[in-house]
């Protein structure tokens, strides 16, 4: 008990980080908001993480973060080519490659009773595909939601927790840009999460 009270406290500190690095640090310290700047600036500060989870937990937070600063100011900004915008897009950009690159060598292990079993990772595999088929047929057959449901192939090995919130951190993507209807995330996550128990809800009005 001693240990899930601690584990618990470290994961509060980096979801707090990452949010208020999000409000300040990540952009106000550079004079030029570029790739090289921003790099240097995320890079700086991943470095005070020593363990490759509490990165990823703090990019993907500081990730939504941002995102939600660039759809707030969107909602009345009617600039074209929007230098806000503009920065807060360098800035996903950079944090996407870092999770891209910390990703590619850190190893989740989930619990037993987290795991897929190989039947259910084909039957994922097989319903990602027919969802691809179903999206074509609606007229979403662009490719960045093909990229999405494909990319979610690669990661049935994070078990149920932790891919279903993948899942939702993409549907919440595709729907803020208006690239899917809310009406169809619901539906595809309704599909997906079918007969399983104890996973994450999928947010109302996202």
């Amino acid at each position: 008990m001693k240990i899930k009270t601690v584990y618990k406290v470290e994961i509060n500190i980096v979801e707090q980080e990452a949010i208020d690095y999000a409000k300040r640090g990540f952009f106000d310290g550079q004079l030029v908001s570029n790739m090289e700047n921003l790099t240097g600036e995320l890079s700086s500060k991943l470095y005070n993480f020593k363990r490759k989870k509490d990165k990823l937990f703090f990019l993907n937070v500081l990730r939504k973060e941002v995102e939600k600063q660039k759809q707030e100011h969107e909602k009345t900004c009617k600039k074209v080519n929007c230098s806000f915008s503009q920065e807060k897009n360098m800035g996903l950009f950079v944090i996407d490659q870092e999770i891209d690159d910390i990703s590619q060598s850190y190893e989740y292990e989930p619990k037993y009773s987290d795991e897929f079993n190989p039947e259910q990772q084909s039957e994922l595999y097989s319903t990602l595909n027919e969802l691809k088929t179903k999206l074509t047929e609606l007229g979403f057959g662009q490719q960045i939601i093909f990229d999405e449901l494909d990319e979610l192939k690669e990661h049935l090995n994070l078990g149920k927790k932790n891919w279903f919130q993948l899942l939702k951190g993409k549907l919440f993507d595709l729907s803020v840009s208006k690239v899917l209807e809310e009406t169809v995330v619901k539906e595809i996550f309704k599909t997906l999460s079918d007969g399983f128990e104890n996973i994450p809800k999928l947010i109302d009005n996202i």
